[in-house]
C-alpha cells in the first residue's frame, strides 16, 4: 500500500513523540504513513527504561535537555536538530513485527545513492565503518505497526556521552539498560554538497520505493494537532510517564565532605521514594529519623527533593553539611571517565 506522507515541521518533542503514538493509534485506519521530523535537543527514553540510570539529569536541566519516553522499546536515544528522525505506520497484516530488515533498507539505498555504504549489524542498528548512525525500534497495536528510527546527521556527539552517562555504580535497576555504541554522523561521508535537505528528500525517496510509492499527504489539522496536544498534556508531557514509569530500581549515593561522610541507600519504585537510609559519620545534634520519614514517598527529582528539604534544618541533621551537599548525595549522576558514546 502506498504511504501518505505526514508533514511535521515541529521540533517539540513531547508533540511528536505524542504525534506517533497518535499516528498509530487514532489516525485514519485507511492508509500507511510515513514522517521525517526533527527535536531539539532531549533524550528519547524506551518504554521500559529506567530515566534515572540512562540520563545525566544535571546535564540534561543544565542544557535545557527534554526526556522524553516514547511507546516502543529498546535503548535512550540523543536527539538534537542534527538528527533526523523516520517514523513508518502500516498494517500489521502487511509487516511482522521485528522486521527491521526491510524498515532500514530504505536508509542503506538512500546512502548508496551518495557512494556511502551502510549494513543493518545486529537486530536493529545500521552503521558505517562498524560505528552506529542509526537505532531503531518498534510498536504495534492489534492492527498498526510503527517502526521508527534515528539517522545522526550532523549530530552534537560530545553532548551524547555527556547526557546519556551515568553513575552505572551507584544503581541497581530491574529496566532495560541501553548498550553503548561508537557512534557516528553520516555528514563525513556524504560528498560536501549534500544538505541535510538533500538528504531528506533521498530517504523520502527511497522510502516510497520500497512501500508502494507516496500517495498523497495526511493533513494535520487544527483538530487533529489538538488532540496530539492533549496527548502531550495527559501524557507524554507528564513527570508521571517519562520518569514515574521507571522500573523499580536501588540507588547508593556516597560523598566525604569537610563536615563528615554521608552515604544513602534509596529504593525507588514508581518514581517515588519508597525507602531510604543514611549513614555517615556527621555530628549532627537531631535524630535522623525526620529526615527520612519527610523523604519517603517523595517524587525522585531535584525540584521535590528540594521542596521536601526546605523547612528541614539540615546543616543540624547532618553536622553542618549543607542541602546542597545532602542533594549531591541523593542525585550524584556524574559520567563515568572515560564511557563511550551511546546512542
Amino acid at each position: 500500500m502506498a504511504l501518505k506522507v505526514v508533514h511535521n515541521s515541529s521540533t517539540n518533542p513531547y508533540f511528536n513523540v505524542a504525534l506517533d503514538s497518535w499516528l498509530v493509534r487514532e489516525a485514519p485506519p485507511a492508509d500507511d504513513y510515513v514522517m521525517l521530523w526533527q527535536n531539539r535537543p532531549a533524550v528519547i527514553i524506551g518504554r521500559y527504561q529506567n530515566t534515572h540510570e540512562e540520563v545525566n539529569l544535571d546535564y540534561a536541566e543544565a542544557h535545557d535537555v527534554a526526556i522524553v519516553r516514547r511507546m516502543s522499546g529498546g535503548g535512550a536515544v540523543y536527539h538534537d536538530l542534527g538528527n533526523l528522525n523516520f517514523s513508518l505506520v502500516v498494517a500489521t497484516e502487511n509487516r511482522p513485527f521485528n522486521d527491521y530488515q526491510s524498515f532500514t533498507r530504505p536508509v542503506i539505498e538512500a546512502l548508496a545513492r551518495y557512494g556511502v555504504k551502510a549494513e543493518l549489524t545486529g537486530r536493529n542498528d545500521v552503521t558505517l565503518d562498524g560505528q552506529k548512525f542509526s537505532g531503531n525500534a518498534q510498536y504495534r497495536t492489534s492492527t498498526r505497526l510503527l517502526h521508527h528510527g534515528t539517522i545522526l546527521f550532523d549530530v552534537d556527539l560530545e553532548a551524547v556521552p555527556k547526557v546519556l552517562t551515568v553513575r552505572q555504580d551507584k544503581i541497581q535497576s530491574k529496566g532495560i539498560k541501553s548498550v553503548r555504541s561508537r557512534v557516528t554522523n553520516i555528514r563525513p561521508y556524504l560528498p560536501k554538497a549534500v544538505t541535510f535537505d538533500d538528504f531528506r528528500a533521498a530517504l523520502l525517496d527511497a522510502i516510497g520505493e520500497h512501500n508502494g510509492g507516496l500517495a498523497g499527504e495526511l493533513t494535520l489539522t487544527a483538530e487533529r494537532i489538538a488532540r496530539v496536544e492533549t496527548l502531550v498534556a495527559e501524557r507524554f508531557g507528564q513527570w508521571d510517564w517519562n520518569f514515574g514509569q521507571s522500573p523499580p530500581f536501588n540507588y547508593r549515593g556516597r560523598e566525604r565532605f569537610a563536615k563528615g561522610d554521608v552515604e544513602v541507600l534509596v529504593e525507588v519504585a514508581g518514581g517515588r521514594i519508597q525507602a531510604i537510609t543514611i549513614y555517615g559519620d556527621f555530628l549532627g545534634d537531631h535524630d535522623i529519623e525526620p529526615l527520612t520519614d519527610a523523604l519517603n514517598g517523595v517524587e525522585y527529582s531535584r525540584a521535590a527533593l528540594l521542596k521536601a528539604l526546605d523547612p528541614l534544618p539540615i546543616e543540624r541533621f547532618l553536622g553542618g553539611i549543607t542541602r546542597d551537599e545532602f542533594l549531591k548525595v541523593l542525585l550524584d549522576m556524574e559520567p563515568i571517565e572515560g564511557a563511550q558514546n551511546k546512542v
